[in-house]
């Protein structure tokens, strides 16, 4: 699978579709910071009304926000490595920094924003997220090493 994903990104290194994935870089960070608002500000009533079989898993609440905050987080690695040069340890630093404020503040929001959406800030939630962060850092590590390896071969 990474194999793939280091394909795909050699082309997107390549000068003439830079400019078109790093503008693609910016519109999927900006639809998905989108889709995690919608999610996380959803009224509580709405998602109890509707819920799934996934919804029935115990703490899929927990894997959800791992899950938001993982793609959060790849996505703006891939936004930052494409768009901003930076020293690898700071961009993985800045990407880890941005991730984890991003995810305190949406916790803070549903505080906020209670008595609308009867959603409230939980500890859990937002180590949930830290865990998200920390698995999609770890995971974008390994495919830059694997990524690098595969350009030596082809040199």
């Amino acid at each position: 699978m990474l194999d793939l994903f280091s394909g795909i990104f050699i082309l997107f290194m390549q000068n003439e579709y830079k400019k078109t994935y790093k503008t693609l870089s910016v519109v999927l960070f900006v639809l998905w910071v989108v889709v995690m608002f919608v999610m996380l500000l959803l009224p509580n009533d709405l998602l109890q009304q509707n819920r799934t079989s996934l919804f029935k898993i115990p703490h899929s609440d927990k894997i959800m926000h791992c899950g938001l905050f993982g793609v959060f987080t790849f996505l703006l690695q891939t936004l930052l490595l494409l768009n901003i040069k930076l020293k690898t340890k700071k961009q993985y630093l800045l990407t880890a920094i941005l991730s984890v404020s991003f995810g305190l503040f949406t916790e803070f929001l549903q505080a906020l924003t209670y008595q609308w959406c009867g959603r409230r800030f939980e500890l859990s939630d937002y180590l949930s997220d830290i865990i998200g962060v920390v698995l999609a850092l770890l995971l974008f590590i390994l495919f830059e090493k694997k990524l690098k390896k595969r350009l030596q071969n082809e040199k």
